[in-house]
C-alpha cells in the first residue's frame, strides 16, 4: 500500500505538470514529487503497517497533513520553488483525494471481504 501512495503521489505531480502545459520528463516530475514523497516516506515508516495500510484517522490524516506542510518547504530547500497559495490549496485537495480516498477504499474492501 506504501507502493500506492507513492506511486499516486508521482500522479498528482504528472496531473499538476500537464494542467500547465509543463516538461513531462523524469527530471521535471522528481522536482515537484520528490518534496512530497520525502516526507511522506519518512513519515510513514515511522507509523506501524497496519495502522498506515487502512487507517483514515488519525495515522491518514497525520501523513496527508504533514506531507502537505512539508512538502512546499521542501521545495523550497531542495529546487529554490515557491508555492502560490493556489498551488497549497490544489495540493490539499489532490493529495486528500488520493491519501485519503485510497484508504476509504481499502477499507471497503477490507470489511467487504471480512463479511460473510
Amino acid at each position: 500500500m506504501l507502493a500506492i501512495d507513492a506511486i499516486l503521489i508521482v500522479i498528482f505531480a504528472i496531473i499538476g505538470i500537464s494542467s500547465h502545459e509543463g516538461d513531462l520528463g523524469p527530471a521535471n516530475i522528481a522536482r515537484v514529487a520528490v518534496p512530497f514523497l520525502l516526507p511522506y516516506l519518512v513519515l510513514a515508516a515511522t507509523i506501524k503497517p497496519t495502522r498506515l495500510i487502512h487507517n483514515i484517522f488519525p495515522a491518514g490524516v497525520a501523513l496527508w497533513v504533514l506531507t502537505l506542510i512539508l512538502g512546499p518547504i521542501l521545495r523550497i530547500v531542495l529546487f529554490q520553488d515557491t508555492s502560490a497559495p493556489a498551488f497549497i490549496l490544489v495540493t490539499a485537495a489532490v493529495l486528500g483525494i488520493f491519501l485519503l480516498g485510497r484508504r476509504s477504499i481499502s477499507t471497503l474492501v477490507t470489511r467487504a471481504r471480512k463479511t460473510p
